[in-house]
């Protein structure tokens, strides 16, 4: 009491000053700020410009790790193209015998063939006695850490060698069933090879190989015809069979029907060495057959590079399509590498070419664009023309919708 009794009347004053003003206005609510308003209120917004920058940052990660995934890929495609090169395919392919095929005494000989080739080859039996199959490995490079490494791919060829007298045999049954079939009937083709109960048979395709079938048919008739002569006359046991008495008519009429109807082809040989060599041959076109489809399925495949007097190179910036157009006038019949120089050089481009024709006004003088132009032969010779007979067929060439139009009428 004593302390504030002490104060001035001027302190008392003040004090009820600011009790007046408090009592006059009103408390004021506190408004609700801006979540994106600056100052202290301003925390919000970097927040939200905190998890922009994230989402950016993560999206710039995606479409690093898409474009790193992408070089991966396009490295190991080029690395798989490489191995499918002429060069290095047949180290793929593994060629697999049946046992069957090592019993003939003369067998050596192929597989001798068949160890020269730089692929791998396995005996194992196989669902048809005495055939031989293929298979490809290919390294797996986009498998996973714990998945298999190499991916073994089934070929669809199956070489399948029959004995002649067993072949004969075959032959005959077939033609036999079908002499009294209505004509339009399928022919039953499991007599020659039976395929009915192998699974995924209808993928395949199937070819014989019969290894001294003349010479067999030579041996059984001379066999015949002596004992015929010694006995006086043919006994019941020394007449030949029904299959050794077919006639090339019939046997020529029986491998149209495998042909025809099952696609199944028939090659003769007359030695184990043959059958190696075929066997090498089909070996190395199984092998080739992925990098001449990959070659097939580009645009302009006559422009890759090779060995071959034909190939031309053309490299990115375009150096070489003047020679790959220059060539391909050279297609038509009896053009010279001169004349078809001449041409391309007036009209470097197939669509120069194009262009030159819609500039002319009449069907004659587009047919008659290309004769004058000069052809060099030599140094000694004088100029000639290109003329109108060509002139006339690269101009159909060139605009003609029509597949089946022949160009040159006087071939």
């Amino acid at each position: 009491m004593a302390g504030s009794e002490r104060l001035g009347p001027g302190c008392a004053a003040r004090r009820a000053a600011a009790w007046a003003v408090s009592e006059s206005e009103p408390e004021s609510e506190s408004e609700p700020r801006d979540p994106g308003a600056a100052g202290p209120a301003g925390r919000p917004r970097r927040r939200r410009v905190s998890g922009e920058a994230a989402a950016r940052r993560r999206e710039r990660e995606r479409r690093k790790e898409q474009e790193a995934l992408e070089k991966r890929r396009r490295r190991e495609a080029a690395a798989a193209w490489r191995l499918l090169r002429p060069e290095r395919c047949l180290r793929l392919m593994e060629v697999c015998a049946d046992p069957g095929l090592l019993k003939d005494p003369g067998s050596d000989a192929w597989v001798k063939v068949l160890s020269s080739l730089d692929c791998k080859y396995s005996f194992e039996p196989q669902a048809i006695p005495c055939s031989i199959t293929w298979r490809r490995n290919m390294p797996n490079t986009l498998s996973t850490p714990d998945g298999p490494m190499v991916k073994t791919e089934e070929e669809k060829e199956v070489l399948v060698l029959v004995e002649p007298e067993d072949f004969l045999k075959r032959l005959f049954s077939l033609t036999q069933s079908f002499v009294n079939a209505p004509s339009a009937s399928q022919p039953d083709l499991n007599q020659v090879l039976p395929l009915a109960d192998l699974e995924g048979s209808s993928t395949k395709t199937y070819s014989l190989a019969i290894i001294g079938l003349d010479a067999y048919r030579r041996c059984n008739q001379e066999h015949s015809r002596q004992q015929a002569l010694s006995l006086g006359k043919q006994s019941p046991s020394s007449q030949p069979g029904p299959e050794l008495c077919m006639t090339q008519e019939e046997i020529l009429e029986a491998l149209a029907v495998l042909q025809l109807w099952g696609n199944i082809e028939v090659l003769f040989l007359d030695t184990w060495q043959e059958f190696g060599q075929h066997v090498s041959a089909l070996t190395k076109a199984i092998a080739k057959r992925p990098y001449k489809r990959q070659l097939e399925s580009q645009e302009l495949p006559f422009c890759t590079a090779g060995a071959g007097a034909s190939r031309v190179r053309v490299e990115k910036d375009g150096t070489g399509l003047w020679q790959v157009w220059k060539r391909q006038i050279q297609q038509f019949n009896r053009v010279s590498p001169a004349t078809a120089a001449a041409i391309a050089e007036a009209y470097p481009s197939p669509s120069l070419l194009l262009q030159a024709y819609e500039e002319c006004s009449t069907e004659d003088e587009k047919r008659l664009l290309l004769s004058d132009i000069p052809v060099k032969l030599d140094v000694s010779s004088k100029d000639r023309r290109v003329g109108p007979d060509l002139s006339r067929r690269i101009y159909l060439f060139m605009v003609s919708t029509d597949p089946d139009l022949v160009l040159d009428l006087s071939a």
